[in-house]
């Protein structure tokens, strides 16, 4: 175990680690070059999924090496790789500081989560989930394991990014080559354009199994929506009805059994978030008046509704043009 450990240490030495948060060294990753303006397209937004990180998010080891659990003699059965990349905005500048987290199955394509409750093998030795912190050059790293596919899903590997005054992104990575990939429903939702931003080819080099995913953020235009109106959405929301069974819905689509559905609406500057009891805070965007996306949220969107007085009352959390959950405005702030 102290050969193992010792061995964890200068893994993460060597990237110029901090105390065990993931903050990266300015000499991490000499070799990934200035990216062209050209290149820093807008990443794909994608759903944070059924397993995005809750309960463990408070788990003491959460660094970038998802191979070992600090206090585990074992290592993480599997193909080790390594994801390394830089976080842009559209102009290519590098963005400092920056909180990349991710998170995937494990090699037999289960998750280290709370909800997954399926038969599918767990791997005590997998971290499951880390966080990095990028570097002065936006660049971030982590060491994980090449994820099994489960279900009907190929490949992926979950990230989230977010850094203040900058939209949130959820997206995923995949993985070039992989037969599943052409029968993904959420990859082949996108056209072929996006698909080759968010599918990257797993590399050798050095012994070593790289692939490198670099991720653009967009950043929030102070002023777009003044504070003034996004404080007339806060508040706690109760759900009022539903055209379908919600808690059979949210067993289908995301594989959990859920009895309370209340959420609540934040700000924080320019920017809306929804916080849910059994998923974890996520922002909304803005799209026309009253109405915000939330497709990190499987794919939904918000529409606010006012009484006659023009004062927010409740709102409608949208599934489909015509499937959606109503809710009412518990205090009226």
């Amino acid at each position: 175990m102290a050969d193992k450990e010792q061995n964890r240490r200068k893994f993460l030495t060597n990237l110029g680690l901090t105390a065990g948060v993931g903050i990266i060294g300015s000499s991490f990753i000499k070799h990934i070059p200035d990216l062209p303006a050209e290149d820093c397209k807008t990443t794909p937004i994608l759903e944070l999924g059924p397993f995005a990180v809750m309960k463990y998010r408070k788990q003491a080891d959460h660094d970038i090496d998802l191979t070992q659990i600090n206090g585990n003699a074992g290592v993480a059965f599997g193909q080790v790789i390594t994801v390394y990349g830089k976080i842009t905005d559209k102009n290519c500048k590098p963005i400092h500081l920056a909180i990349v987290e991710i998170w995937s199955a494990n090699h037999y394509g289960k998750y280290h989560h709370e909800y997954d409750k399926s038969e599918r093998q767990d791997d005590p030795n997998f971290q499951g989930w880390g966080q990095a912190i990028t570097n002065e050059l936006g660049e971030y790293k982590f060491k994980t394991i090449y994820p099994g596919p489960y279900g009907s899903r190929t490949r992926h590997i979950h990230y989230k990014v977010s850094k203040r005054n900058y939209h949130e992104l959820t997206t995923q990575l995949f993985f070039e080559g992989e037969a599943r990939n052409s029968k993904d429903f959420i990859l082949s939702s996108f056209p072929h354009d996006e698909q080759q931003l968010i599918t990257r080819p797993l590399i050798d080099k050095d012994d070593i199994k790289l692939v490198e995913f670099n991720i653009t953020l967009d950043e929030v235009q102070k002023g777009s929506l003044p504070e003034k109106v996004l404080k007339e959405y806060i508040g706690k929301y109760t759900l009022k009805n539903a055209p379908f069974d919600m808690q059979k819905f949210m067993k289908t689509a995301m594989g959990i059994e859920v009895t309370n559905f209340d959420f609540e609406i934040t700000h924080k500057k320019n920017q809306l978030f929804m916080t849910l009891s059994f998923y974890p805070t996520i922002e909304l965007g803005w799209n026309a008046k009253d109405e915000f996306q939330s497709w990190s949220f499987s794919n939904t969107f918000i529409r606010f509704r006012r009484d006659d007085n023009g004062k927010v009352v409740g709102l409608r959390l949208h599934f489909g043009e015509d499937d959606y959950v109503e809710a009412a405005k518990k205090n009226n702030r």
